[in-house]
């Protein structure tokens, strides 16, 4: 678990001091924004443990499920949790969730159907209050590039790996009828998919960002495995555990040889 830290311990964080009034509009902001979620993900989770609609497993422990709520709480628990203590949100945590939501507004956009862009709203709506509430913000702005020469190939390999699985899933998405016609399965699929692409590459380029890369590996594990479990293609399944193996094997040498 602590490989999914996204703080950046070495940089110096700036404090203030919220008022009681401050805190509770961080409390109220981040009850909306992870609401839904938690909700999303404490059914999902009975869904799988009592078999539930099995033929639908895998996109219940992926992308219309688990992996897809932990990428959707991270980002507004970690401002959220610094915002409550006074400190600056970490560039990561701010990068996490812009990243969340700009992938999703993509997603939406190319597969309008299923339901997708009626939950982008209060998505949108809920992050901006978050980052609104707290009294110091994430820096976004010219962020140091820095571009890492053990991460970059995993960013990479990883964009080509989910890249052609995020279109087949668009297309799915956008051909499909009846139950899936109403719910976004397949664009959930590729709405996840892409976010781990980003966060690869964004944890390659960006000094701020290098621990991003350990969302990667691990969601790309878990589908991998859900895969294998729930009766995905057999090759796919094991390239996605690799996949992921690969990203945390090298976050980990990385670690080791520049521990900042």
């Amino acid at each position: 678990m602590t490989s999914l830290q996204i703080s950046s311990p070495s940089v110096p964080a700036e404090t203030t001091r919220p008022s009681p009034w401050r805190r509770s509009g961080i409390a109220a902001a981040g009850v909306l924004a992870c609401l839904v979620p938690t909700v999303f993900g404490v059914n999902l989770a009975r869904m799988l443990l009592t078999g539930e609609l099995a033929e639908h497993q895998f996109h219940q422990l992926t992308g219309q499920g688990l992996v897809l709520c932990a990428l959707w709480l991270a980002g507004p628990l970690a401002i959220v949790r610094a915002g409550w203590a006074g400190r600056r949100p970490s560039t990561a945590a701010g990068l996490l969730h812009v990243t969340f939501a700009l992938c999703g507004l993509v997603t939406a956009f190319l597969a309008p159907g299923g339901g997708l862009p009626l939950l982008m709203t209060p998505i949108v709506l809920t992050g901006l209050l978050v980052w609104a509430a707290v009294p110091l913000r994430p820096r976004l702005t010219r962020p140091e590039v820095q571009v890492d020469p053990l991460l970059a190939p995993v960013a990479l390999l990883t964009a080509a790996f989910y890249t052609p699985y995020a279109v087949a899933q668009v297309g799915l998405q956008n051909s499909a009828v009846g139950h899936h016609a109403q719910n976004p399965h397949f664009s959930d699929m590729a709405w996840t998919v892409t976010v781990l692409v980003v966060l690869a590459a964004l944890a390659a380029a960006l000094p701020a960002a290098r621990r991003l890369m350990a969302w990667t590996g691990v969601a790309s594990v878990v589908i991998g495995a859900g895969g294998l479990a729930f009766g995905e293609g057999t090759g796919w399944s094991l390239s996605a555990v690799a996949l992921g193996a690969v990203a945390l094997g090298a976050l980990v040498v990385r670690r080791r040889l520049d521990p900042r």
